[in-house]
C-alpha cells in the first residue's frame, strides 16, 4: 500500500506542473510532462 500512495503522491506533483505549464501557455513542457507519464506507466505496467 505505502508503493502504491508514494506513486499517487508522484502522480500528484507530476499532475500539478502539468495543470500550470498548461495555465502558462508552455505547450512544449505540457507534450514533454504527458510523454513521461505515460512512458512511467508503461513501464510499471510491465515490472
Amino acid at each position: 500500500m505505502s508503493v502504491f500512495k508514494s506513486y499517487l503522491r508522484q502522480l500528484l506533483r507530476r499532475l500539478k506542473e502539468l495543470q500550470e505549464a498548461e495555465k502558462n501557455g508552455d505547450t512544449v513542457a505540457v507534450k514533454q510532462i504527458i510523454a513521461e507519464l505515460v512512458e512511467d506507466t508503461q513501464k510499471g505496467l510491465e515490472d
